[in-house]
């Protein structure tokens, strides 16, 4: 098997790549030293395993200070994406030959780890519900814990033939709305953002799984949903307080976007706005989804309360048991 190549990776393109023989603050000249007579002098034609490629990248970003899990965990996910193997086949196989593609510009994602930059970014794409969406720094990078949240509104909405309408309030990179819409066919989507950027994210993801039935608006929160009315809402707003940004990971503030991640009045300003429409754009008998911090349960069971008395409200737990998820049933 080691006499045998992966495919050049789609990301790395077909073209002879340009070379940056400036290594920055990594030694990039001493990973493909692995022959002691001659060193390529064209980095397109160097010949190294992936095993070997690994333990010259975990060194690297142990000097810089990562944590040993953290260095493994990386480099693991960008080859397994760089490669579309899953872990097991990675592990499997690392003593093949890295492609040419990968090798020359190894070198500079390791660069880009050892700047903190989530490996998400790097590849330019993240896993969720068993698909690849499109991410990079004008989007939050899609979380395992919002794939239980899909899980829960796919369970609850069942099958039929009736069409249901979802509006997902700061899409995001669309994770959410798409990942409804394609695992069940009745549901008919609406996707809003504050951010343009997002929203060209949002729209590239959706061109790649040729949805139809989705329909895209710049809208604060409900600004410019006026007279419309959705079976259910769904948002994964911002809800970090601004005073906790100390709290946050290095990666997280230098690379994600922030008015993705950080809410007024501790966390809790978004929540409070689209409680005070739920009336107003939920239909009859429509739900509401969110998810939420650890510790805002209470408080968002209150405000949804207060907004829809009548309502039925559910908290529940993530797969840690923590606080993460509550339903409104109007």
């Amino acid at each position: 098997m080691t006499d045998k190549h992966f495919d050049t990776p789609p990301q790395c393109g077909s073209s002879k790549p340009q070379v940056n023989n400036q290594s920055g603050k990594l030694t990039a000249p001493k990973w493909f030293e692995w022959d002691d007579i001659k060193k390529p002098t064209d980095l397109s034609h160097v010949k190294i395993s992936l095993i070997e490629a690994k333990k010259w990248a975990l060194i690297e970003l142990r000097q810089a200070g990562m944590s040993e899990q953290d260095a493994k965990d990386n480099l693991d996910f960008l080859l397994s994406g760089a490669l579309n193997i899953n872990y097991g086949m990675l592990r499997a196989n690392m003593s093949r030959q890295m492609p040419a593609a990968l090798a020359t510009i190894w070198p500079k994602w390791v660069s880009e780890l050892v700047k903190n930059r989530p490996p998400q970014y790097i590849l330019g794409h993240a896993p969720f519900f068993g698909r690849e969406f499109l991410v990079d720094e004008r989007v939050l990078i899609p979380r395992p814990e919002t794939e239980e949240l899909v899980d829960w509104i796919l369970k609850d909405a069942g099958s039929g033939v009736q069409p249901v309408s979802v509006l997902d309030i700061g899409t995001g990179s669309g994770a959410i709305i798409e990942t409804l819409m394609l695992e069940n066919q009745r549901v008919r989507g609406f996707a809003t953002d504050i951010s343009d950027e997002a929203l060209t994210v949002a729209q590239a993801n959706a061109q790649r799984f040729e949805l139809s039935f989705l329909h895209f608006a710049k809208s604060d929160v409900y600004s410019q949903l006026d007279g419309l009315v959705f079976d259910i809402i769904v948002s994964n707003p911002p809800y970090i307080a601004t005073q906790d940004k100390h709290e946050m990971d290095a990666s997280v503030l230098k690379f994600e976007p922030h008015n993705a991640l950080f809410a007024e009045h501790g966390g809790l300003d978004i929540y409070e706005r689209i409680a005070a429409g739920l009336d107003e754009h939920l239909t009859a008998h429509g739900r509401a989804y969110f998810e939420i911090g650890y510790q805002q349960g209470p408080a968002v069971v209150d405000m949804m309360q207060a907004a829809l008395p009548n309502a039925k409200i559910t908290l529940r737990q993530d797969f840690a048991g923590l606080d993460r998820m509550i339903r409104v049933e109007k």
